[in-house]
Formats: structure tokens, C-alpha cells, sequence
């Protein structure tokens, strides 16, 4: 007795579940024979309203193929899945996610159709207005493009049409100093030399744009290697007169490959060099260390200096363009820390600095891991 009592209540829970179920039962040409109270909260159709009516007629079905096809697949393989727009009794559409499943019919009859209903509409919207944003995003990087490069285009054109008048006022200014130097008195001599140095600092600060648009101009990740050893080497070649004159000792542990435009590399090396040379302590030869260290994502990079050092407040200004700590009083344009944070941004890493006023600074920089050094 006790196990029959079991075996109804556990019957009667299976039937409650199944009636809250998106689920109903249909002839095979469509007319409904069991309608449950998912279907009716789903759809809007009471039982008494959706029993004896064709589901696809009343839920407005619009099939994605010939009913009769999908019919026919689903006698030869006794399923069908699919995602249907079916209409709510108060005209909205919803999108349906639908499995149909064949049930034996009696006494030699067609079979009938059991079909899960479930509602994907919200996920549908979701896809939309993802595609949507995805949309939007592509024609923000499109415009941000064009952006720069208008912006480039800008600085090169800038760039040549403010040199000729600078190269020319040097040449004035050569020509003055050479022939007329001795009607000049020592005021005059002094604002001469004042102008000579200006001219000269305005057409480092224009090559300093120049290249720093230019740094962005292409791309700057590769999907080839670049020895970071050969591009510190080239690096060093170009500052070979100032490494001379300002008796500095360069010296590297071994260096990886990195997925960078060797151009690219040998600027953000050539940058960081000249930058420890020109911001030495007094009297002191500068002294850099250049060192990696792999994570196994990425290779950081560190370029250790014994110069004059920064103080904290200076840690982020100092990459921004045309932010100079030391002023005038050393020679430089305030942009080459700029130009290394868009190049190593641009190829997917970071740069940072740590710093002791007095001891030195070491700027670091992360890139993308390629192979170890030999």
C-alpha cells in the first residue's frame, strides 16, 4: 500500500512538472492535443483557447522551410530542432528554440508530435546590440584611424613647411655672428647666442614631432622576431659620438627577441640611451645596464642608468609629450618619453619608471615573449 501511495505521488509530481513544461502535444498535421500551463504562460493561449487549433496557425508560425519538408524530415528521422519566430496572443513575436520528437501513433494512425518550447528573445536582443555595439566599435577605430592619420600627415607636412624659415634664420644668424661680430657688443653677442640656441632647441623639437607621429604611422607588433641584442647595437651605433664624448659604459646581459618593427626597437632603445647619457650626475660617467627577465607571456626590460634620478610626482608626467623636469637647462625636446610609451603601447606592452633622486633611474619595459637569448 505504502509503495502504491509512493508510486502515485511520485507519478502525480512527474505530471505537475510536465504541465509547468514549455511543452505540447500536437497530431502530426498540426492540431493540439495537450497544452500545458507553460505553454500558456508563454504564449498567452489558455488550454481551452489552443486545444483542437493548428499550432502553426495559431502561433503565426514562420517556418524557415516548407512545413511539408520539415514534416517529411521528421518522419525520416523521427526529430527536428530549430529556432522559429512564433507570435504571443498579444502580438508580439517571440523567437522559439524548438525540438520536435515523434510519438507512436495508434492502430496504424500518422504519428503524433511532442515539442519543447523554449524562449531565446532576450538572447537574440543580446546578440543584436552586441553586433550593435561591435558596430559601433568599428567605425570608432575606423574614424580613430583616419584621426591619426590626418594628425601625422599634419605633423610631417608641419614639420617640412616650419624647417625651411628655422634653417634659414640659423643661416642669418651664422652670417650676422661671422661678419658683423665686431659691431656687436657683448649684450649683443649674448642675444645672439640666445637666438642661435633657440633656433637650434625649435628644430629639435620639430624632428622630435615628426618622429614621434611617425612612430605611429605603421604597424608596430610583428608576427616575426626582432633580436632585441642587434637593435640595441644599432642604437648605440647612432649615439656612438655621444657615448664617446660622455666617456658613458654601455653594457647588456643577453637579449630575447621580441615580436616588434626592428625600427621601432632600435628607436625605443636609442631614446632610453640618449636619455641616460644627457641626465647624468655631474662628473660622473653615466653608467647603463641594460637587462630581461621573462614571465612567460612577456619579456620586461630593464634599462638601469646611474644619472641624476626623478622624483615620484614625475613617475607618469614624464612620459607625456613636452614634459620636461630639468626645463632648458638640459638639451632635449620632452618628447622622446612620449614617443617610447606610444611605441611600446602600440606593440602591446608598457613602460614604466623607478627612480632615487642622487642614485639613478631604471625605466622597464614589457613586449611580448618571442625566443630566449643564446
Amino acid at each position: 500500500m505504502v509503495d502504491r501511495l509512493t508510486q502515485n505521488e511520485l507519478q502525480a509530481s512527474l505530471a505537475g512538472a510536465l504541465n509547468r513544461s514549455n511543452i505540447l502535444i500536437r497530431r502530426f498535421d498540426g492540431t493540439i492535443e495537450y497544452w500545458t500551463r507553460g505553454c500558456e504562460r508563454l504564449y498567452g493561449w489558455t488550454e481551452a483557447e489552443a486545444l483542437g487549433r493548428k499550432s502553426h496557425e495559431l502561433l503565426k508560425t514562420k517556418f524557415t522551410e516548407p512545413f511539408e519538408k520539415i514534416q517529411k524530415h521528421l518522419l525520416e528521422n523521427g526529430s527536428w530542432q530549430g529556432d522559429l519566430p512564433q507570435q504571443h496572443k498579444d502580438g508580439r513575436w517571440l523567437l522559439i528554440s524548438t525540438e520536435w520528437a515523434l510519438l507512436p501513433g495508434e492502430n496504424g494512425d500518422l504519428p503524433r508530435v511532442i515539442s519543447t518550447h523554449n524562449d531565446i528573445s532576450s538572447r537574440l536582443q543580446m546578440e543584436r546590440e552586441l553586433d550593435a555595439s561591435n558596430q559601433r566599435l568599428r567605425q570608432m577605430a575606423e574614424e580613430l584611424e583616419r584621426s591619426n592619420e590626418e594628425l601625422e600627415e599634419f605633423a610631417r607636412i608641419a614639420s617640412h613647411d616650419l624647417s625651411a624659415p628655422i634653417t634659414t634664420a640659423r643661416w642669418l644668424t651664422d652670417l650676422l655672428a661671422s661678419r658683423h661680430a665686431q659691431q656687436l657688443d657683448q649684450e649683443g653677442m649674448t642675444c645672439l647666442r640666445q637666438i642661435s640656441s633657440s633656433l637650434e632647441r625649435m628644430s629639435d623639437l620639430i624632428d622630435a614631432v615628426l618622429a614621434h607621429a611617425l612612430a605611429g604611422k605603421g604597424a608596430i607588433a610583428a608576427q616575426q622576431e626582432t633580436d632585441a641584442g642587434e637593435a640595441l647595437s644599432a642604437a648605440m651605433e647612432n649615439l656612438r659620438k655621444d657615448i664617446a664624448t660622455s666617456g658613458a659604459v654601455i653594457e647588456s646581459a643577453p637579449l630575447p627577441k621580441l615580436f616588434i618593427r626592428p625600427q621601432a626597437l632600435n628607436q625605443l632603445f636609442q631614446n632610453l640611451l640618449s636619455n641616460a647619457i644627457k641626465y647624468r650626475q655631474p662628473n660622473v660617467p653615466p653608467r647603463v645596464e641594460i637587462s630581461a627577465v621573462e614571465d612567460g607571456i612577456q619579456w620586461m626590460i630593464e634599462v638601469r642608468d646611474n644619472g641624476v634620478g626623478i622624483e615620484p610626482e614625475w613617475f607618469e608626467r614624464i612620459f607625456l609629450p613636452l614634459q620636461r623636469r630639468h626645463g632648458s637647462r638640459v638639451k632635449g625636446s620632452g618628447i622622446g618619453l612620449a614617443t617610447c610609451k606610444k611605441i611600446v603601447t602600440r606593440a602591446g606592452g608598457d613602460i614604466w619608471v623607478e627612480s632615487q633622486l642622487g642614485v639613478g633611474s631604471s625605466f622597464y619595459f614589457s613586449l611580448p615573449a618571442g625566443q630566449k637569448p643564446e
